[in-house]
């Protein structure tokens, strides 16, 4: 079903007011009020669409992870492919990465995307890396996911200076240096 243009447009200056809001402080202080005023709407336009600024924020959110889970799903690559596919599907989306990830963002979720992918990513080593326990393959994931949790936020934070291909393949050389291979 094709959504309506003024329905777009609506949605469109709704999300950019959320996003310029959460760059000053963190959705639980945000209002509607102050959304509809930045996004000149009217509250009764705002309700129509969204129950409040964290539902708005959660189907934000949700848009990003489904762009990142079709990509995901799509693929038949190694780990590196597709770390560097999610590099670059963070640079398309710098507006909202950069407020998802800063210190006003949701915390959770960089961590819901890194989950999502948990089976198929610990599949991938195993037939990497047979001699290796399911134990340590969990280890060496909680170890990546958190480190990969971090050089994404501080890539994001420092302006995304290196090439995603660059930061793709950390992953991969740290599970290949933890597993001895």
């Amino acid at each position: 079903m094709k959504t309506d243009a003024r329905v777009r447009y609506t949605r469109m200056v709704l999300r950019d007011s959320l996003l310029k809001l959460l760059t000053q402080k963190p959705v639980k202080e945000i209002t509607v009020k102050e959304i509809c005023e930045l996004a000149q709407i009217n509250r009764a336009t705002f309700y129509s669409h969204y129950r409040d600024p964290f539902d708005l924020l959660e189907q934000i959110e949700n848009e990003l992870f489904n762009d990142i889970s079709a990509t995901f799903m799509n693929r038949q690559d190694d780990i590196t492919s597709m770390t560097r596919e999610i590099f670059a599907i963070i640079t398309r989306n710098l507006d909202l990465c950069r407020v998802l990830f800063s210190d006003n963002g949701d915390k959770m979720f960089l961590r819901r995307i890194m989950e999502f992918s948990r089976e198929w990513i610990i599949a991938d080593w195993h037939q990497q890396y047979p001699r290796a326990t399911q134990s340590q393959l969990d280890y060496l994931y909680a170890f990546i996911i958190g480190g990969s949790v971090a050089v994404i936020e501080e890539w994001v934070r420092s302006g995304m200076q290196e090439l995603p291909l660059e930061l793709g393949d950390i992953g991969k050389q740290v599970s290949a240096i933890w597993l001895g291979a």
